[in-house]
């Protein structure tokens, strides 16, 4: 029987990943290749000198570095990726239930063994563990052509890239930082998960402007009436990267164990399942 719930479980992550393809897998992958071709570009426009030069600092600059000190360096490298993965993650969480009324497929979905907590559960799931891992492979792909790219120049240009080896080890590291940041993100920012799936099982329309708009009037209120702004100050006090970046395996436990971070699932939890009741009243 566990078998049969995870299997089935497995599904609702599939059919996320397949309904939602161009916002995982085909955005990075449309900008690694661009953010490619632009070092290609920008790499065409130098002289052989020049170019065996930047291979020869770049030699020097990781040899005998430590991994974990590189991998800050290539984790910034990465922060066009994490941006975009967020920008998809807020499309995506905004109109993952409102798709399903829009085009009733909620009701066959009803109509199959599959409980509603389940549904908006994988939505949460395929945003804080399934699509980091696509825009981390993507990563890790650009990040071998890319070396195999620097070992021909470097064999073009007759330059020992001794460092070569430290500065994989350093990638593969920042990419492990980059995933453990992007769920970490996703269990910071768990209160506007659970607020962006609440509006998009109810709105009829624009559910994105609905949980912007009624953000912004539950604020104006607050302020007008009470004459405080508790609402607006835990919002920014949580809108901090520095709070979810990881940039050293140090600090993984204290970011995911402490008051703010467990505060904010109780708060996530509650949005989320004011999402799963309201996904029972279809239109």
């Amino acid at each position: 029987m566990n078998k049969f719930y995870l299997l089935q479980f497995y599904a609702l992550l599939k059919r996320e990943i397949l309904e939602h393809r161009n916002l995982f897998i085909g955005a990075p992958a449309v900008l690694g290749f661009l953010l490619f071709v632009a070092a290609v570009w920008a790499m065409s426009n130098l002289d052989a000198e020049a170019i065996a030069q930047l291979l020869e600092y770049a030699a020097n600059l990781f040899e005998g570095l430590s991994p974990t000190a590189m991998a800050p360096l290539f984790m910034v490298a990465s922060v066009p990726f994490i941006m975009m993965l967020y920008v998809c993650c807020l499309i995506y969480l905004a109109n993952a239930l409102y798709q399903d009324r829009k085009e009733q497929s909620v009701l066959f979905w009803q109509s199959m063994p599959v409980s509603n907590f389940k549904t908006v559960l994988s939505k949460v799931v395929t945003v804080a563990l399934v699509a980091p891992v696509f825009y981390v492979g993507i990563l890790f792909v650009i990040y071998v052509i890319g070396m195999l790219w620097l070992t021909i120049l470097g064999l073009t240009y007759d330059v020992d890239l001794v460092g070569l080896g430290s500065m994989f080890a350093a990638v593969l590291t920042s990419l492990i930082l980059v995933y453990l940041s992007a769920f970490t993100t996703a269990m910071w920012l768990l209160p506007s998960v659970g607020w962006l799936l609440l509006f998009s099982a109810f709105a009829r329309k624009t559910p994105l402007l609905w949980a912007l708009g009624v953000y912004i009037l539950v604020g104006f209120l607050e302020d007008f009436i009470f004459s405080t702004q508790y609402l607006g100050n835990w919002v920014d006090s949580r809108s901090n990267p520095s709070q979810y970046i990881i940039f050293s395996f140090e600090n993984v436990i204290d970011r995911l164990f402490n008051y703010d971070m467990l505060f904010g699932i109780f708060v996530g939890s509650i949005l989320i399942g004011g999402a799963i009741l309201m996904r029972r009243f279809t239109d």
